[in-house]
C-alpha cells in the first residue's frame, strides 16, 4: 500500500511473499513515475526485464532489486544527439 508520510513523499508497505518482500505493480511503477504503457514498451523492447515473480493471481510483483533498476532507468539521461547544421542560426 501507498502511504504519504510527513514530508509528503510516498512510502511503500512491501508484501510478504514465501519470503520475500515484494511490491505490488502499481506502487512500483508510481515510485519509479513510469506508466504501466511505458514499462510494458520498456520490457518489450529489452529496455528492462520482466519481473522475476507473480502473485498467486498472475500479476506482477517487483523485488526492492527489480523495483531499484526500474527507477535508475527511468532516471538515466540520454545523451542528445547535436543539431544539424542547418538546425543552428548563424545571422553573423
Amino acid at each position: 500500500m501507498l502511504y504519504r508520510d510527513d514530508s509528503n513523499r510516498i512510502t511503500m508497505t512491501p508484501l510478504s511473499i514465501g519470503g520475500i518482500e515484494v511490491y505490488r505493480i502499481g506502487e512500483a511503477l508510481k515510485s519509479a513515475r513510469v506508466s504501466r504503457p511505458t514499462y510494458f514498451r520498456w520490457v518489450k523492447a529489452g529496455r528492462v526485464r520482466d519481473t522475476r515473480y507473480r502473485d498467486r493471481n498472475g500479476r506482477r510483483v517487483f523485488t526492492q532489486e527489480e523495483l531499484k533498476h526500474l527507477a535508475e532507468e527511468a532516471n538515466r539521461l540520454i545523451e542528445s544527439t547535436a543539431l544539424p547544421p542547418s538546425a543552428s542560426k548563424s545571422d553573423e
